[in-house]
C-alpha cells in the first residue's frame, strides 16, 4: 500500500495546489492502491520529519522545506517526496504498470517539468492571494499568509494586480497557454507525447485543476480558459478526469 500526502482543504474533498494533483493522477494512472492522508501545511514538516519523509529542497537558511506530495511506499519502506521523483519511483518499482515517463522521453519530461513552472510564473500573483482563507483550514489559511506574504515581501491580500494590472496579467497566462498549445501542435496530440498520456500531461493537468478550484467551476476566470486555443484545455482537461479521483 501506497500512502500519499495531500494537502487538507476546507471542504475536504480537494486541494487547491496542482502538485499533489501530479501525483494523484500518476497513481491512478497506474492503477495501484493508495491511502490519502491529508495535511494541514504547519504539519508537514513535524510529520515528515516523524516519518523519515525527506525535504523536497533547501531553504536559503539551509532548513528542509517540506512539501506535498510525498509518499511512503510501505511494501518497499522507501519515503520520496516531489512529484517528479515521485513519478520516476513508482515506474522504476512498479515496471508491469503504465509508465508515465516512457523510455527515451526522459530528457523530454524533465526539461518540461522544469520550463512549465516559468512560463506560469504570471499566474501566481493571479491566483495565490485566493486560496487563504477562502480554500484553507484556519491552521493552515494563518500559515499560507505569513509565509506567502514573506515570499512577496507585502501582504499576500495586495498581491494580486488590480485595473490594467490585472488584465495584463491575465494576458501573460494566456500566453503561456498559446505557448504550450503551440509545443502540442506540432505533434498529432491530444498528449504532449502524440495519443499517449505521459507525466507533463499531468502537470498541465495538475495546473489546470489548481486553477478550477482555486477560482471556481463557474467564475469568469475559468470559463475563459475554457475558451482559449479554440476549446483545447476544455477537452483536455476532461480526458483526464478518469483519472482524477479523489476517493481514497
Amino acid at each position: 500500500m501506497i500512502i500519499f500526502y495531500d494537502l487538507a482543504a476546507k471542504d475536504g474533498i480537494r486541494t487547491w495546489s496542482p502538485n499533489p494533483w501530479k501525483t494523484r493522477y500518476v497513481l491512478n494512472y497506474k492503477k495501484l492502491p493508495y491511502k490519502t492522508v491529508a495535511l494541514e501545511y504547519p504539519d508537514l514538516e513535524p510529520e515528515f520529519k516523524k516519518l523519515g519523509i525527506p525535504p523536497s529542497s533547501v531553504n536559503a537558511d539551509g532548513s528542509g522545506s517540506y512539501t506535498s506530495p510525498s509518499i511512503i511506499d510501505e511494501d518497499n519502506k522507501v519515503a520520496v517526496t516531489d512529484s517528479y521523483k515521485i513519478a520516476e519511483y513508482l515506474d522504476k518499482t512498479y515496471p508491469a504498470t503504465p509508465s508515465v515517463i516512457p523510455p527515451g522521453t526522459e530528457v523530454f519530461q524533465a526539461a518540461f517539468y522544469d520550463q512549465i513552472e516559468e512560463i506560469t510564473a504570471p499566474l501566481w500573483p493571479l491566483l495565490l492571494p485566493r486560496v487563504a482563507p477562502k480554500l484553507l483550514n484556519s491552521r493552515s489559511s494563518e500559515y499560507f499568509i505569513r509565509t506567502r506574504s514573506a515570499y512577496f515581501g507585502m501582504p499576500l491580500a495586495h498581491v494580486e494586480p488590480q485595473g490594467e494590472l490585472r488584465i495584463e496579467g491575465w494576458k501573460k497566462v494566456e500566453a503561456a497557454f498559446n505557448t504550450i498549445s503551440g509545443w502540442m501542435s506540432k505533434g498529432k496530440g491530444p498528449y504532449l507525447m502524440g495519443e499517449t498520456v505521459t507525466f507533463s500531461d499531468f502537470v498541465i493537468g495538475g495546473l489546470l485543476e489548481g486553477i478550477k478550484y482555486s477560482f471556481g467551476e463557474e467564475s469568469e476566470e475559468w470559463a475563459n480558459i475554457m475558451k482559449w486555443n479554440d476549446g483545447k484545455w476544455k477537452a483536455y482537461i476532461g480526458s483526464l478526469e478518469k483519472y482524477s479521483s479523489v476517493e481514497n
